[in-house]
This record gives C-alpha cells, sequence and structure tokens, in this order.
C-alpha cells in the first residue's frame, strides 16, 4: 500500500502513518496505559487483570468499561487536540438532561397521578401564559421553549417545599398539556411529553381498510403519510434529543447482570438451562447477536462521553457503521420493557456514532478505535504479519467483518466478491478525513460501489450507505488487505486455486440465492419478474438518477407478491422509481424530439412499445406539474395521489399481516412503508396472471384464503382480480450453494444447505440436527472440505443459523473466526516478512485486475474489445461466457448522461498467442453495447467470469457437430470449435450473414471449423477459401436443403449434434423445421442444442433471477420449471419454452429504445470518442 500522508492532521507524539502499523499501534497502546496510570493507578492495574483475563463478575466488568471509558475519551480528545470540540459535545450532552429529569418527575409521576383530575385544573391557555411570565422573570431562555420549562421544574425541585406552590402550578400545567387539545398540540413533538405505549403484538402496526376498496386492501394512517421524492435518505433519524430520550429512557440493567438486550432473555434467569424466552410473535429473544454492551454504553452517553460510549460499542460491534437504526431491532425485541415500547437501542447507537463521525477529524478517530481499543479484552492492538493468508470470497456483511477480525490477528487477508466493486479516491484512503463530510455522498447521487453485498443493493435508502463506504475506506487503509470485485467463485476461482495461490484457508459468504418462481399461468410474462432482479438493477446500476443509461422499466399499477421484507422494500422503491422513471423519460423525450423530430423519435418505437411510451409521458409531465405547483405553493411534492390515481402498489400476502415475516421480524418497517402509501392485502393466493392482447401483464388473479376457527388456512373458491401492470415476485431466497451442483464432490450437503462441520480435536466433526439460534455454542462454521490441512468454512446469509439478517452475518464472522484462526494454529507455514507480502499482493493485483488492451471496429456496427484478465482467463471452458461492465467512477460524464455500460454477456475467446487476454465480439445492438467503443487501452474494466454452463465435449469416437446462427454464432464458434477439434471431432458452421463485412474473422472461422456453409438472404459475394466450404443464398432452411443435393463435405444426416445460437426467431424457425422440412435430413438420434439469450443482469447463477426462463415437457408443450438461463446457456432445444424468451426480453423494451435514442442525441450533439 502507499504511505500515509498527515495532510493537516496533528496527532500528539504520533504521524499519521504509525497508527496503522503493530509497532505503532503498541507504541499507542502503551502510552495509553501510561496516561491511565498517572490518572488512576488502581485502575491501571484492574485494566491489565482484565486483559490477562482475570475472573471477572458480569457487573465488574461493566463497572471498569464504565470507568476507564473517560480515560479513552480524554487520552483520544488529547491525541487529535480536540479537547475543546469533545467537551462541546459533553455539554450539547448534558444540557438535555434537565427534560429527562423533569419528564420522569413531573409528566410520568406527578402529572400522570393528576390526570384523573384533569377537568379541575385551569384552561391551558392561561396556565401557559403564567409559565411563559415564570420564565422571562428567571431571565431563562424560551426559544427552546421545552428546555426552559424542564430548567425551570429542575431549579424548583432543589427546594420542593419552599417551591410547593409553583411545583403544582408547573404540575397543571403538564396536566392541561397532557389532556387538552390545544396543550397537546403545544408539545406535540416533546420528548418530555412522549409516552411509550403498551405493547399490542396483534396490532403493533396501525392499519385502516382503504375506503370503497373493491379490493380489500388496508393502508396506513393518513395523519402519517411521508412526502417521498427519489432516494435520498428516507429517515434522518432521532435528532440528539430523541435519541438522548431513549437512553434514559434505559434502566441500566447491567448493574443486576439483567441487560437482556444483549444477552438474551432467559425464560429464567436463574436457570439458563431452560433456554430463552420466546415473544407471542414467535420469535426467540436472543438479544444483539453481538453481546454489545449496550446498557454500559447507555450509561456512558448520558453522562456525556460520547467517545466512551463508542468505544464501548466497538468492544463487540467494531464495524457498527453496518449495523444500528433501520438495520436490526434483535435488542429492542429483548429489552427489559416487554410490556411497553421498548428503548430505541439502534437510534441511540447510530447516535453515538454519528456524534462521534462530526467531530473534527471523526472518521479518524472511529478508524483507530477499530485498529485499537484499550476496552477489548482480546485485539485491543493487532498481531504482527503471521504469513498466514485467507481468502473471503464475499464482502457482504459477513465478508467484510470476519476480514477485519482476521487482520486484527495478523493475518493478510484478500477479499472477492462476484459484484463489480468500484474503485475509491486515493485521497480517501492515504490522507485522514477531518470533516466526515469530506466522505459522505448524497444518497440519489452517490456511487454505487458494489462494496457490501446486499448491504448494497438489498438495503434500500431507509439506511444510510455512507456507514459501507466508512467500512470501505477503513478495511482499504489496512496494510495487508485487498479487495477485488467481478470474481465468481466456481468461476473465476475455484477452491483448488485458493490453495495454488498461497492460501491457507478459504471463507464463503456468498450469501443468500435462487429467489423462487411461481408456478402460476403467465408467470414471468412481461412485466413480472423477481423482487430481487428489481431490487439489485435499481441499487448497482443507478437507474433512478437523473444521469443514468440503465434500462429498468416499472407500470402502474404493482403488486408485489410476499410478506418478508424484500417485500416492503420493493413495494416503497418501485412506487419512488415509478415517478422517477417517468420524468427522465418525459424530460429525455422532450429534448430527442426537439433535435431529431418528433415523427423521426416516435419511428424507432413498436405499437406496444409506443404506448407504453406514451403512459409514461402523460404521467411524466403529471409528475412535472405537481413539482411546479409544489414550488409555488412552497409545500414539499405529495406524489400518493398521483401514484394512486394510476393504481399504486400492493403487497400482496397469502395470511394476515401478522403472520408475515417482516411483521414478526421488524413491523417498524411495515409502519415506514405504509407511511410511503403503500397499499397491503392479506389472504391473498396467487393463482394466475391475467395478460392482454400482446401478452403483458394486467392482472393477479388470487384465490381468497380464510382462517377457520382452529386458526388453520383453507383456501376458498372465491377469486379476487388486483390490476398489475407489474408484478414483484418476493417469495424467499435460499442460502447460496451453486458450487455444490457446479462442482460436484467438492462439498457436502445437508438439504439446501452446506453440510456444517465443527473443527476438534484437530479434524472436522459432523454437526446433525437444528441449531436453536445464532447464540447456540456449537454452530458449525466449516464445511466438509479437508485437503493437507486447508479446510473452506461459511458464514453469513450462506449458513442456516444466521441466514436472514445483517447483524447476523456479522454476528458469523465474530463466532466464526477463534475458530478458524483455532483449525490454522497447526498450519506450518513461515512467518512471513514485508517483502514476502509484497511479491503476494503484486501478484494478486497482476492476476485480478483487469484492463482495457484495446477495442478495434470490424463494422460499422462491430467491434471488438479485447480486455487483459489474467484470472478470468486462466479458468475459462469453452462454452463458457463472461460479464462485461465499465466502471461508474471511470465513466465520463456527458450532458449530464454518465456513460456507463449495464451488464453485458459476453462470449470470449482465450487467444492462444496472449493466455491473459480476452476477446470479445460486441455486436452494437443497443445503449451499452455501443458504449464498449469508448473504452480505451490501459482503462481498468470489470470483467466477471468465466460463468455459465461449458460446452460438455463428446468423448469416444468423433462426432460431428453442426453450430448455426448468425454473428452470436461466430462467436460461440471461436469459442468451442477449437476444443471440439482438438479432442478429434468435425466441426460444420453454417453461418448467417447479412452483410460481407461480417467476414472480417473469416480465416479464424475457417481455423475453427472443419467446413463452414456461408447463407445469405441477400446476394452477397463470399470469397471462398477452402474446397470444402459453400456459399449460398436465401433463407436459412431453403439453403440447408439445397445445400444436400451438392454432396458437401460434410452431410447433414452425419451430424450428430446441433448447436443453435441466435435469436428466438432463429430457434424457432429450426425448431419448426426439425419435425418438417428439414426432419429426413438428420438422424433421428441428433441432438439439438439451442442458445437460450435472454436478459441477464448478475450472472451469478441465481442470485437476481433476472435470467429465469421456463421450460416446457416436449410431449405436452406444458412449462414444467423455470431455470437460471445464466448456468444452463445452452439448453436441450426441445426443452425451452422459445416463446418466454421473447416475453422476457420485452421486460424493458420501452426504456432500451429510448436510451438508444438518447445515446444518438449525445453522439449527435457531444463530442464523445470512439472508434
Amino acid at each position: 500500500m502507499d504511505a500515509m500522508t498527515s495532510s493537516s492532521l496533528s496527532l500528539k507524539g504520533f504521524s499519521f502513518s504509525e497508527l496503522f502499523t503493530v509497532d505503532g499501534l503498541s507504541k499507542l497502546d502503551s502510552t495509553f496505559l501510561e496516561f491511565l496510570k498517572a490518572a488512576n493507578a488502581v485502575l491501571h492495574a484492574r485494566l491489565l487483570r482484565y486483559r490477562k483475563r482475570d475472573p471477572l463478575s458480569p457487573q465488574e466488568l461493566s463497572e471498569l468499561l464504565i470507568e476507564c471509558g473517560p480515560h479513552v475519551e480524554a487520552f483520544l480528545a488529547d491525541l487529535f487536540s480536540i479537547k475543546e470540540a469533545v467537551k462541546q459535545l459533553q455539554t450539547a450532552t448534558l444540557k438535555e438532561s434537565p427534560i429527562f429529569a423533569f419528564k420522569k418527575f413531573y409528566v410520568l409521576r406527578e402529572a400522570r397521578r393528576a390526570l384523573k383530575k384533569a377537568g379541575e385544573v385551569d384552561n391551558f391557555a392561561s396556565l401557559d401564559r403564567w409559565v411563559t411570565e415564570q420564565l422571562v422573570e428567571r431571565g431563562l431562555e424560551t426559544e427552546d421553549r421545552e428546555l426552559a420549562i424542564a430548567t425551570w421544574g429542575q431549579q424548583l425541585l432543589k427546594d420542593p417545599k419552599a417551591n410547593a406552590e409553583p411545583i403544582e402550578g408547573l404540575t397543571s400545567w403538564c396536566v392541561a398539556a397532557m389532556s387538552q387539545q390545544a396543550g397537546q398540540a403545544a408539545v406535540k413533538d416533546w420528548v418530555s411529553f412522549g409516552l411509550h405505549k403498551h405493547l399490542n403484538y396483534e396490532n403493533l402496526v396501525e392499519t385502516h381498510p382503504v375506503p370503497e376498496d373493491p379490493f380489500g386492501r388496508m393502508e396506513g394512517p393518513r395523519e402519517s403519510r411521508r412526502h417521498r421524492d427519489g432516494f435520498r435518505l428516507t429517515d434522518p433519524r432521532m435528532d440528539r434529543r430523541e435519541a438522548l430520550a431513549h437512553v434514559h429512557y434505559c434502566i441500566y440493567c447491567h448493574k443486576t447482570d439483567g441487560d437482556f438486550c444483549s444477552k438474551g432473555f432467559p425464560v429464567k434467569k436463574s436457570d439458563p438451562s431452560q433456554g430463552l424466552k420466546i415473544n407471542p410473535l414467535g420469535e426467540t429473544l436472543t438479544g444483539c447477536p453481538l453481546d454489545e454492551k449496550i446498557s454500559e454504553m447507555h450509561a456512558l452517553k448520558k453522562k456525556g462521553f460520547g467517545i466512551a460510549a463508542l468505544a464501548v460499542v466497538m468492544i463487540d460491534n467494531p464495524l457498527c457503521p453496518a449495523t444500528g437504526h433501520r438495520i436490526c431491532n434483535d435488542c429492542m425485541k429483548a429489552c427489559i420493557y416487554q410490556k411497553q415500547e421498548p428503548v430505541n437501542i439502534p437510534q441511540a447507537e447510530t447516535r453515538i456514532l454519528t456524534d462521534v463521525l462530526d467531530l473534527p477529524w471523526g472518521v479518524e478517530i472511529y478508524d483507530l478505535m477499530t485498529r485499537w481499543n484499550p476496552l477489548r479484552q482480546e485485539q485491543y492492538v493487532p498481531k504482527p504479519y503471521n504469513g498466514k493468508k485467507v481468502l473471503i470470497m464475499g464482502m457482504g456483511p459477513a465478508g467484510f467483518t470476519l476480514a477485519h477480525y482476521l487482520l486484527m490477528e495478523g493475518f493478510a487477508v484478500v477479499g472477492a466478491d462476484g459484484l463489480k466493486i468500484e474503485p475509491l479516491s486515493r485521497e480517501l484512503v492515504l490522507q485522514p478525513l477531518r470533516s466526515y463530510e469530506e466522505l459522505r455522498e448524497r444518497l440519489d447521487n452517490r456511487v454505487m460501489a458494489g462494496f457490501g453485498g446486499v448491504a448494497e443493493y438489498g438495503i434500500t435508502v431507509r439506511w444510510d450507505k455512507n456507514f459501507l463506504k466508512l467500512i470501505y475506506v477503513s478495511l482499504l487503509r489496512r496494510p495487508r488487505f485487498q479487495v477485488f470485485g467481478s470474481i465468481r467463485f466456481g468461476g473465476t476461482l475455484l477452491v483448488e486455486d485458493a490453495w495454488r495461490l498461497g492460501f491457507d484457508h478459504l471463507a464463503l459468504a456468498v450469501g443468500a440465492g435462487l429467489p423462487r418462481e411461481l408456478q402460476i399461468p403467465n408467470s414471468l410474462a412481461p412485466g413480472m419478474r423477481q423482487a430481487n432482479d428489481f431490487l439489485m438493477a435499481l441499487q448497482l446500476t443507478g437507474a433512478a438518477k437523473p444521469s443514468s443509461l440503465a434500462n429498468l422499466q416499472v407500470r402502474l399499477p404493482a403488486v408485489v407478491i410476499g410478506g418478508g421484507l424484500t417485500a416492503i422494500d420493493t413495494a416503497t422503491e418501485v412506487q419512488a422509481y415509478y415517478i422517477a422513471q417517468v420524468e427522465k423519460t418525459a424530460r429525455r423525450y422532450e429534448k430527442a424530439v426537439q433535435f431529431f423530430g418528433e415523427d423521426s423519435v416516435r419511428a424507432r418505437f413498436d405499437s406496444v412499445s409506443l404506448e407504453i411510451l406514451d403512459e409514461f409521458l402523460q404521467h411524466g409531465q403529471a409528475v412535472i406539474n405537481e413539482r411546479c405547483r409544489a414550488q409555488k405553493e412552497g409545500r414539499p411534492v405529495n406524489f400518493i395521489p398521483l401514484l394512486r390515481q394510476w393504481g399504486g402498489v400492493t403487497v400482496a400476502y397469502r395470511r394476515t399481516m401478522q403472520e408475515s415475516p417482516a411483521y414478526k421480524r421488524n413491523h417498524e418497517e411495515v409502519i415506514k412503508a405504509l407511511e410511503e402509501g403503500i397499499y397491503y392485502a392479506e389472504g391473498l393466493d396467487p393463482k394466475a396472471v391475467k395478460i392482454d392482447t400482446h401478452g403483458w401483464a394486467t392482472a393477479l388473479v388470487c384465490r381468497w384464503r380464510v382462517m377457520d376457527e382452529e386458526g388453520v388456512w383453507m383456501v376458498t373458491d372465491e377469486e379476487q382480480t388486483l390490476p398489475a401492470r407489474s408484478i414483484f415476485v418476493a417469495t424467499g431466497a435460499k442460502p447460496n450453494i451453486a458450487y455444490v451442483y457446479e462442482h460436484k464432490g467438492t462439498f457436502l450437503r445437508e438439504g439446501f444447505d452446506y453440510q456444517r462441520f465443527e473443527f476438534a480435536n484437530n479434524q472436522l466433526q459432523p454437526l446433525k440436527g437444528e441449531i436453536e439460534h445464532c447464540k447456540s455454542e456449537n454452530f458449525g462454521p466449516f464445511t466438509s472440505y479437508e485437503e493437507k490441512e486447508h479446510r473452506v468454512s461459511f458464514l453469513g446469509d450462506t449458513h442456516p443459523v444466521f441466514h436472514g439478517s445483517v447483524v447476523k452475518a456479522i454476528a458469523s464472522a465474530k463466532r466464526a473466526f477463534p475458530k478458524i484462526v483455532k483449525a490454522l494454529e497447526h498450519n506450518h507455514r513461515f512467518n512471513g516478512d514485508q517483502k514476502e507480502y509484497e511479491s503476494f499482493r503484486e501478484q494478486m493485483n497482476a492476476l485480478f485486475q483487469a484492463e482495457v488492451v484495446d477495442v478495434r471496429r470490424h463494422t460499422p456496427d462491430m467491434v471488438e474489445c479485447r480486455i487483459r484478465a489474467p484470472m478470468a482467463a486462466r479458468n475459462f471452458r469453452a462454452g463458457q461466457f463472461y460479464r462485461l461492465q465499465n466502471y461508474e467512477c471511470l465513466s465520463p460524464l456527458i450532458a449530464d448522461t454518465r456513460l456507463q455500460t449495464e451488464a453485458l454477456a459476453m462470449i470470449g475467446v482465450n487467444e492462444s498467442a496472449e493466455a491473459d487476454v480476452i476477446s470479445f465480439i460486441v455486436l452494437e445492438r443497443g445503449g451499452s453495447s455501443r458504449l464498449v467503443a469508448t473504452l480505451k487501452p490501459g482503462q481498468p474494466i470489470s470483467i466477471m467470469g468465466p460463468t455459465g454452463c461449458y460446452a460438455k465435449i463428446p468423448e469416444g469416437n468423433s462426432k460431428t457437430i453442426m453450430i448455426v446462427g448468425s454473428s452470436m454464432a461466430a462467436a460461440h464458434l471461436r469459442s468451442l470449435g477449437p476444443a471440439l477439434r482438438k479432442a478429434g471431432h468435425r466441426v460444420f458452421y453454417v453461418a448467417l450473414i447479412e452483410k460481407a463485412e461480417e467476414l472480417y474473422c473469416q480465416e479464424e472461422l475457417e481455423a475453427a471449423s472443419d467446413s463452414i456453409l456461408w447463407v445469405s438472404e441477400k446476394d452477397e459475394h463470399v470469397d471462398l477459401h477452402r474446397p470444402q466450404d459453400k456459399a449460398m443464398q436465401g433463407e436459412l432452411i431453403s439453403a440447408l436443403r439445397n445445400y444436400t443435393l451438392e454432396k458437401p463435405a460434410i452431410p447433414l444426416e452425419s451430424v450428430d449434434q446441433v448447436y443453435v445460437i441466435g435469436p428466438a426467431s432463429l430457434l424457432r424457425g429450426i425448431q419448426k423445421a426439425r419435425e418438417g422440412l428439414l426432419k429426413e435430413y438428420f438422424k433421428p438420434k441428433t441432438e439439438f442444442i439451442a442458445s437460450v439469450y435472454g436478459p441477464m443482469q448478475c450472472m451469478m447463477k441465481g442470485v437476481c433471477a433476472q435470467c429465469l426462463q421456463w421450460q416446457i415437457d416436449p410431449a405436452t408443450g406444458k412449462r414444467t420449471k423455470a431455470v437460471y438461463a445464466c448456468s444452463w446457456q445452452h439448453q436441450p432445444m426441445e426443452l425451452i419454452d422459445i416463446k418466454n424468451i421473447d416475453e422476457r426480453l420485452l421486460q424493458n423494451r420501452t426504456q432500451e429504445i429510448l436510451s438508444d435514442v438518447w445515446l444518438d442525441y449525445l453522439f449527435a450533439t457531444e463530442s464523445i470518442e470512439r472508434v
């Protein structure tokens, strides 16, 4: 890593770069211990005994941490020369204390008691005038009326007897404020009058029937509606006073070892063997999966010690930016308050973090405490480099947390992810950040970095993703950490590759996958897609940005099927995205029409796309009009009436809301979604999708389900038809174990999970049966793999015990890393030195980073792009393909448009002359493919793969393989032909060409085949270089029949296998001819394999599910199952639902055409260099 520079940061006794070295941090720790000893020698001795693992009771440990915390804060304030700023934070915190004391005495005690006689108190107005007079008389600042009244109230209590009369008057004022309408309005937003409601587990979410709704839907209270506009952070979080109210609401149960929010709520505290309590919703009250010291955190924050409170958080949760508000609530569920609203611990935790981040050098204080925290019993400083190296597949919450812990243990860590991970600016990594604002981005305009896995693409802007960036920066600063995106486990990297590259351990944190399709008529019709597909497309491509060229098409009304958090998130984002989509459509269309003319632009659209375009234009103009009205009237925009006028978004669930996973696990998210105006429909079981004459979805037909007296759901004959132009399926996913199926025999599995093993007695021992919860002692972090002391662990969403939650994924890393370290103790790798590590680091950079070699144009609509990508090239097998993208942060911004490609599925060819170089033929058939011509030599590029299913080269006797198709078939031939010929098989290529220009690589195609038949529908001249090749003019089927009459070198009757590579129209034509005009020319057992080139996004085999395609029963023609085409892109032709390929490709058709028009506009009006 390049040297860290100190910029303007002046550290007392240290350089900035020292804080990233083991020696420097050890020196820092020693300096702190001297500082502590000078301040309190007894406390210093207690801390050292704690580090030596002297036994402490839970209460003694809490006391030690709370006593040490302020000294850590004072030391850091001195180190960073920010004593004044820290004092100001302490003052600002303590200034609020009178409010909470006032609430406790006057509101909750005295006024509550007097409420029975509320009718006897004077009216609020007169009491309020009296209070104002008292405040003015005492010179109390009345701008912050709540604080002024609270301060006065506390002053009165210093002498209760002498002040009995004003105390009684103030109590009467409180009673009037609580009971009279004018009073309630006056204190509406005061935390001192915020009373904690009784918990009714059957009614945690307030809903009301939608008036006169024919579909029986529910909605949230109208008075709580939020007027969302776009993709900025939708939840600004509690302010300091609100968060501190919850800090003071806590009763600090650590004093009695009753801090169940952290440790879990026992059935019986005195008998741990009875396990943990289960709440009325059926949720086990585990408390914080990380065992975060919450009560101690609150105790320190209450006293004003913000840095100290954060230091306590970071004992167990060093990557706390990834937890907290809108992420987890396990702690709240296990709070001691089980019958009333619990302490909002996530809000308090996040506020403690942001208070520190907002200090001068706050980012650096947080970052330092990830590496050095004297309150930790272990890992208070990092250990020296031990020479061992760990590869972590997956950089989501589990992966990046495991990286942190292993780095602290002295390992070198390489993180890898299948997503494209954007590079960070050198300044953020190498220079200290004085202000958090230097790192922060507006969420609606941020770079979709890809780092963070599901936290990046699965969590919406309800959560501040700048926290992900903070973690990304922190990890990249570690001297022995590297991260690489676009690495597919099972393609780019195999298990065996890890050992060959010098890794000692492989950890799998590859998340969940395999979203489930719905087996109902017309499923996956245009307009219907998986929720994962939508969320990933929205949050990785930046489709909602005005600058984006990404194509994501949504229509209203929309229905989301499912009851989990994915369904809830999808519903809110569909609404917000629809507004952004139609507004961008209207603005771009207007400019394009001004330049090209309306007739010219509209001629580009087919009739169905034109109909959808006009719908978008009408709605887009309505959005623009509402913006104008709101600006004129000085109010926020309100799009909810428009969205509802157009049909809105409905979440449809098969049970009651109370039975849904979202309600049980995080009902607050359901409340927040209803605030945005979504509808909710219960008891609906999807039966079929209705389609229009064009085949597009128009409605979701559901069967009503009712519950009998015993609580059992039954399906009725009654149907409900929900209008739906867009349907999103969010019915669950499974742990990602694609490797098991792709590389059989590597791992054992148990059902749909990797089989779990513990490492004991120097060997793996299998675990059987279900684990109770995420805090169970033995959970089995290892897979079955064991080869020469090499083992593979798995965690996060991939692990059944920790599946389904960000904080559990983080906990899996915290709990797994000691077991991984233990398993590697007997690994006798030498202790590495810096020179050895630098060599390893350079090797990783060389292997995993890709760059453009050159881009060459061969025809007016075809370019060849060569990319140097050593590791991606190394494991390529004939028939596979790659995912190609440019980086957002490296792509130019032209006329407010980012020239960023979507993910392109590309067939690559390894050039024998340069083994590390992959060649791609790019047909310019849309906006993204046309942008490839703008790439420059040496430009970093994202190339993920190989992926897909490799072609099975026939074994045994020589076979004759026929490959037929147009330009896509040529790319396939370049990939597969040489491998087939090398294995002794004959290759017959039937090339469909439109123009003679397409023959630019004729010699290469000839070298990959034994014979070629060139078929041109037009009279294009083809120079034949070999006697066995032929050229014919006309349509394909006729050409093939004529070919058989000319004594060809390779007769059709000798063909054993046919690859049909091209669009659905080609597949349809050959399928029909195979049973008709060509039937007599092929052997009965000739195998036909055809391409299934539908839409694709992640191409990681079952994560986003955009590539789902139906298969059929060849005998009946009925659909049987949906398969992931990115993992099986060439299928037996008789199994393919060819019509469904066309349907799937229509999903974004209108947007694709408009993006193409817009790119034409940019090329015509701007100076954009391209080959």
